[in-house]
Order: structure tokens, then C-alpha cells, then sequence
């Protein structure tokens, strides 16, 4: 059974264009969406070491090579407190701990302050790594160690459900339970938003205050967001360790004399004094993998007097530095953490960017390059298999090159015409029987107007054989037959 027409190569170019083109359409929309997303969460295998130098401050300490204020504890059995300029540094490592899964990770985060020199009189002296017994100053200022699970997503805290939130103080193993804490720490989520309000946990003063942002800054090759923090004065003796005592170093308890002497007060009479503390925060993040590169904090600790508000004014305006202090990421440590930002960041821009962008456009030609072969009309169409003239050769263009010259053209299916006649061409006529005798005679002797030119003008088809005669003037013959040139 013959059937239509087959579609050739020409015609189902344009919708394959087009089936294509929007595809690739589609996916470059669907890879941000949707692929790019399984991207942007907190890596499993986290491991980053800071490292904070004490930097200068105008007005704070005359030595670049000390710029840092500290208590010297051992002033405590002097007649006069003791404020010694410092060199400090700050050490922070964060390493991903359990519990971990496909929704949250645990940050466990070691941070100390170390002593590495600081001036006693006239001399500037090394402490020691670890104090004896009689040792007042020793290398260790401050520890801690914290732990903290996070959503993967969004780096805020997600204690329910198995998380942790607690901090160890202490040199003991019991830590303290910290189950109403908030705010980001030790990283931002992927694709910050400089528009939106982030708040920060502060961890010296377990307090959560909103961070604000303030400009763009470059650093080492990353267009980082600057976001600042105000952490307001907080009273260090009202936390407590996990015996649920004060925390140590947050309090004294000194003789007024001791603090300078103040008028109405004898200098025997005895006077105490809380730890207070204020931090002011620059955070400089990557906006793309939420990583930062630079924190700067400004740390200022001071005592101030247990006094009523009745009390003089002098002792309602006194303080006594315990720690003034302004610490920045090192060089080599911005340096690292810029590298790891760029290796969290590389896949986001590759996938959630650059391929959308070449695939959509990839997409378009196709879709516009299909639209042009639909609206430029179908080629000519293969015969179709059932046609009589449908040669068995399978080069397609070949085939209907043939078929061109076999019909003289696309003129329709009608058989060749004739060729012109042509004179000088001799046509063979067939013989008929002579019935005058038993020989054969050529049809042009006997019927003159059945000659080769005639015949060829009229262009009528061969003269067969018909096996009879007739003659124009035949003379009756003897013998029964009386119409001779009828055969019986």
C-alpha cells in the first residue's frame, strides 16, 4: 500500500531546533534554581584556623611593638593597680564536629588570648607558657571552648532536634548550656544579602546584637560587605561557669585606698568591683560563600565600683582598664581564608552564572534558527515509497535529480513526450503477404499513401502484420472462393 510522502532532513530541522532550544531554555532557568541550591550549604568538612594580631590604637599605648592595655594581676598585692602595655594575640580554630547531617552541622570553635610580652616597671616580659602556683601573669589570658549545631542553609542555630549549644570555660569537662542562643557565628550563609539585618552572637558576653552594613571593601581579589556591631556594656560577673559560680577574674575586691582614695571613704574600707565589657565588631564577609575574611573587634574591659547612686561622683566615674585591646586577622590568615572563599565560591558562580548564561544563549540561537526554518516552507518532498518512480538509490538528492530528468522536469507523473520527427531517419516498415503470389511485398509498393513520411507525420504507432490484402484492381480468380482476399 503506497503511503504520503516522507519529511526530509530540511524539514525536521526546524522543530528539532526548536525542541532543543527550549530546552536548553529551561535548563539554564532550573541550574539557579534548583541545582545551584544543593550548592549553598556549609561544607561537611569545615576547617579553618585564625590567627589575630593586636593592632596599634591613637591615643591607647606609645609603642607599635605593645599596642594592646592589660591588668597586671600582679598589682593585686601592691599598694597601686598596674596597667601594662601588651603584645596579644588572638587564635581561633573551627572544625566541624557531630552532630552533622544533610540539614545541620556542629561547629566546635577553640578561642584563646595569649600574652606573648608585656611591660612590668620598666622591663617588657615574656610570661610563661603555664604558671606555677605563685605565678600571677602567665602566656594564657582567656579560653574557651564552644559548640554550636547550625542549619546548613541558613548558618543560623538549630538546637532542637539533637543540636548542641553550650560553652566550656573553664579548664574542667562540664560546659554551660546555652538553649535560648541566636544569631549567626564563625560564618554567614551563602549569597549574603547586604539589604537584610543579621544579628551576631557575641560569645565573651553570651549576648546577640544586629549587625549593620556599611560598605564594599576589597580584600586580596574578593569584594567583601563590611558589617559593624555595637555590643553594649555587659556586666562579665553576672555569668556564671558549669558549677553555676562566677566566672573567675570578673570580680575584685580591693581596699579604697588601693583604687586611689575617695573622700568620705576610709582607704582601709574595702571596696568591690565588677568586670564590664563592651566590643565593637567589623565583620568583612564574602557575599558569595558567606566565609569572612576579616574580623576586627575592638575589646574593651574595664572595672567599674559596686557603688549606690548616692555614692560620690568620682567613685560613680571610676574604672580601671582590665583590657583594651584591638585585634585584625593576619595577612597570611586573610590570605587562606580568601582562597577557601573562592574554592566554596568557584561552583556557585559556575553553575548558578556562567553555564545558565551559555546554555540560555545556546537555547535562543536554536529556538530562533528553528523559527526561521519553519517560516522559510518545506523542501521538496521525497517520493513516496509505494510511487512508481521511486528508484532504489538511497542518496536522497541523487534520487530526485533523477527523477527530475526522468519526468523532463517537475511536470507532473505523465510519461516523456515523443521526440520531433525527423526525415532523414529511415523507419523500417513491416512486410505484408502478397496474395497475388508467394512472395512479399513492402506495404509502400502497393499502398502509396502509406509512406514512410506519412506515417512518421502522423506519427502513428507500427503497422502489424494484419494477414490479409486488398488489392486495388484484382481480377477474379477461377476456383471456388469468390471473395478471395477474405481468408477462410
Amino acid at each position: 500500500m503506497a503511503t504520503g510522502p516522507r519529511m526530509s532532513a530540511r524539514d525536521l530541522a526546524g522543530p528539532v531546533a526548536i525542541f532543543f532550544g527550549v530546552l536548553l531554555i529551561v535548563v539554564a532557568i532550573a541550574l539557579p534554581l534548583y541545582y545551584v541550591g544543593t550548592l549553598k550549604k556549609t561544607p561537611m568538612d569545615l576547617d579553618i584556623t585564625s590567627v589575630a594580631d593586636s593592632q596599634g590604637q591613637q591615643g591607647v599605648s606609645a609603642s607599635d611593638a605593645l599596642p594592646a592595655k592589660i591588668f597586671n594581676r600582679c598589682s593585686l598585692d601592691e599598694p597601686r593597680p598596674q596597667v601594662s602595655d601588651a603584645k596579644l594575640t588572638e587564635q581561633q580554630r573551627v572544625l566541624v564536629v557531630d552532630p552533622a547531617d544533610a540539614n545541620k552541622v556542629t561547629f566546635q570553635a577553640g578561642n584563646s588570648i595569649r600574652i606573648d610580652s608585656y611591660t612590668d616597671g620598666d622591663e617588657t616580659v615574656t610570661p610563661p607558657a603555664q604558671g606555677g602556683a605563685n605565678d600571677c601573669m602567665t602566656a594564657l589570658l582567656t579560653a574557651t571552648r564552644d559548640r554550636i549545631t547550625t542549619n546548613r542553609t541558613t548558618a543560623e542555630p538549630q538546637i532542637s532536634g539533637g543540636g548542641q549549644s553550650e560553652v566550656q570555660v573553664d579548664a574542667g569537662e562540664n560546659s554551660v548550656s546555652l538553649p535560648d542562643r541566636q544569631g549567626l557565628q564563625y560564618r554567614f550563609p551563602f549569597g549574603v544579602d547586604k539589604g537584610k539585618t543579621y544579628t551576631y552572637f557575641d560569645l565573651p558576653s553570651r549576648t546577640t546584637n544586629p549587625l549593620q552594613f556599611v560598605d564594599e571593601t576589597e580584600i586580596n581579589g574578593i569584594n567583601t560587605y563590611h558589617f559593624t556591631q555595637e555590643v553594649p556594656e555587659t556586666d562579665l560577673s553576672t555569668l556564671t561557669d558549669a558549677n553555676d559560680q562566677q566566672l573567675a577574674g570578673t570580680s575584685i575586691d580591693q581596699p579604697a585606698g588601693w583604687y586611689g582614695g575617695f573622700e568620705g571613704y576610709r582607704n582601709n574600707e574595702r571596696l568591690p568591683a565588677s568586670l564590664i565589657q563592651t566590643t565593637t565588631r567589623d565583620l568583612y564577609v564574602d557575599p558569595v560563600s558567606g566565609t569572612i575574611i576579616n574580623d576586627r573587634e575592638h575589646i574593651k574591659q574595664e572595672f567599674k565600683l559596686n557603688v549606690s547612686e548616692d555614692s560620690p561622683q568620682a567613685m560613680l566615674d571610676y574604672r580601671l582598664t582590665a583590657l583594651d585591646v584591638v585585634f585584625s586577622y593576619t595577612q597570611s590568615t586573610q590570605e587562606q581564608l580568601a582562597t577557601d572563599a573562592k574554592d566554596l565560591g568557584s561552583p556557585i558562580k559556575l553553575w548558578g552564572r556562567w553555564i545558565p548564561i551559555g546554555v540560555g544563549i545556546l537555547g535562543v540561537v536554536l529556538l530562533a534558527a528553528g523559527v526561521w526554518l519553519l517560516l522559510r516552507g518545506p523542501g521538496t518532498p521525497a517520493p513516496a515509497s509505494g510511487s512508481p518512480y521511486a528508484p532504489a538509490d538511497p542518496d536522497e538528492q541523487q534520487r530526485t535529480d533523477l527523477i527530475k530528468q526522468y519526468r523532463g522536469g517537475d511536470q507532473g507523473n505523465s510519461p516523456p513526450p515523443a521526440p520531433p520527427y525527423d526525415p532523414d531517419q529511415t523507419r523500417q516498415i513491416p512486410a505484408v503477404r502478397d496474395n497475388r503470389g508467394d512472395g512479399f511485398a513492402e506495404v509502400g509498393d502497393q499502398y502509396p499513401y502509406l509512406d514512410q513520411q506519412s506515417i512518421g507525420q502522423q506519427d502513428q504507432p507500427p503497422v502489424r502484420d494484419p494477414g490479409w490484402t486488398v488489392p486495388e484492381q484484382d481480377p477474379p480468380r477461377d476456383g471456388p472462393n469468390e471473395e478471395p482476399w477474405r481468408r477462410p
